[in-house]
């Protein structure tokens, strides 16, 4: 059985437990389990008082920050589901997110800010917080930052009138802490944006609950390999993507492990210069990034030491053979590749961390996660599975699916679907695959 807990409840005991350990580490700078309780009730405090309910959706327009993760716990704190957005949206693909989960109010980075009031007249936007990337920088870069690059990176904007800074916001309510609402694990917690089956954007509805069963899972499957708050976790991919959100800060929050931040994974040299001051044990990435890593000058001269990772993860698109045998041999740590879905909140399947890991497979279930492939050529009413060795359609079932798409029942019904002896809901992936002989 698992707890019935949410990451609010880990966070508070982290807090009560490790008050000054760091929760997040960020461009050198540290953020604590304190630091973010008081800063999330505080933001939970200023989204009461300009009228989110329990129940509405806030939307992150924002990269990794700490701004990130305080919004998203001070918005879980007041009742509300995060929206996680990808800043790299054009105006017309944010319009569609704000409108599509009828989206009122947003945190957004300084430079995403005029984008958003251009938006803001065809969206129900009521409430707009502005954040510089700046803020939880170390003194000396914050300054840089101001003098080299803050007017030309388009940071530096002044908020119209009603509209809010992230910063005031934090220190009118420091100190307070709001009367929560109940929040459960069965209560809504994330939309994430995901193309479903029709490939249209739409919110994929997570419970809290979702969470702290991934953050079990993963623990277990990793606890091999990690040994807990010594272990920093680098997180180069983005937060607004299920893997970030859902996975890895469950592990960390679960763990106690710090989360190295990286807002832009493509500036690759910030990326070597987070590797050389945090030395993370656990590094996250796609076949492209180690691509990148491994073709950069300074790993080709030997100027970087990975040796302080342990584990990585691999997944979105196929790991090719040369690249996990070339960067394994850089790091010592072994590359496992996994498999999953917006959809399926992280209930996934991936490569063990020691033991037997096959090239070109995405491993097996992680616990309490159940794998079948169907007869895909049944149609929509096919669940026939298939023999060893044939491919069909991947389905999914574990406790933490998602709740459903977003005011879409019809798309909800697609994909979520009740069959066999047991009366499990079944995931229908939409994807193809096989199972070996193993």
């Amino acid at each position: 059985p698992y707890p019935d807990r949410t990451l609010l409840d880990e966070l508070s005991d982290l807090a009560a437990r490790h008050p000054g350990r760091s929760a997040l580490l960020f461009k050198g700078g540290t953020f604590s389990y304190r630091d973010l309780e008081e800063s999330s009730d505080a933001f939970a405090a200023a989204l009461i008082s300009l009228g989110v309910k329990p129940g509405d959706r806030v939307a992150l327009l924002l990269p990794n920050c700490p701004q990130f993760v305080i919004a998203q716990f001070g918005a879980w704190k007041a009742g509300a589901i995060v929206a996680p957005i990808n800043p790299t949206y054009t105006e017309p693909e944010l319009q569609g997110a704000l409108n599509g989960s009828g989206i009122e109010t947003v945190v957004t980075l300084t430079r995403f800010y005029p984008g958003v009031t251009r938006v803001r007249p065809k969206t129900p936007l009521r409430r707009v917080i502005a954040t510089n990337i700046k803020e939880y920088f170390p003194r000396l870069l914050r300054l840089l930052f101001t003098i080299a690059r803050e007017r030309r990176d388009g940071d530096r904007i002044t908020p119209a009138s009603g509209d809010h800074d992230f910063q005031g916001l934090l220190r009118a309510h420091a100190g307070r802490k709001p009367a929560r609402p109940p929040v459960g694990p069965g209560d809504p917690a994330v939309l994430l944006l995901s193309g479903g089956t029709t490939g249209t954007p739409k919110g994929v509805l997570g419970r809290h609950g979702a969470y702290v069963l991934t953050g079990f899972q993963i623990q277990a499957w990793l606890g091999s390999v990690l040994d807990g708050a010594t272990d920093v976790i680098l997180l180069p991919l983005p937060l607004f993507h299920v893997y970030a959100n859902v996975g890895v800060q469950s592990l960390a929050f679960r763990t106690g492990c710090p989360i190295a931040l990286v807002p832009n994974p493509r500036d690759v040299n910030d990326l070597l210069a987070t590797i050389r001051r945090v030395k993370p044990t656990f590094f996250n990435g796609v076949p492209a990034l180690y691509t990148a890593l491994l073709n950069h000058p300074d790993v080709q001269s030997g100027k970087v030491d990975f040796r302080s990772i342990k584990c990585c993860f691999s997944g979105a698109a196929p790991l090719m053979a040369d690249t996990k045998r070339r960067f394994e041999s850089l790091t010592g740590g072994r590359i496992v590749e996994g498999y999953s879905l917006t959809e399926a909140m992280m209930a996934t399947c991936v490569n063990p961390a020691q033991g037997v890991n096959k090239i070109g497979s995405v491993g097996m279930p992680l616990p309490d996660v159940a794998v079948r492939v169907i007869d895909a050529s049944d149609g929509d009413e096919g669940v026939r599975d298939v023999p060893t060795g044939e491919v069909g359609e991947i389905c999914l079932a574990a406790p933490q699916l998602m709740a459903g798409f977003w005011d879409s029942p019809a798309e909800t019904g697609l994909m979520l679907r009740t069959h066999g002896p047991e009366g499990r809901t079944w995931l229908h992936t939409g994807d193809l695959g096989y199972l070996d002989e193993d």
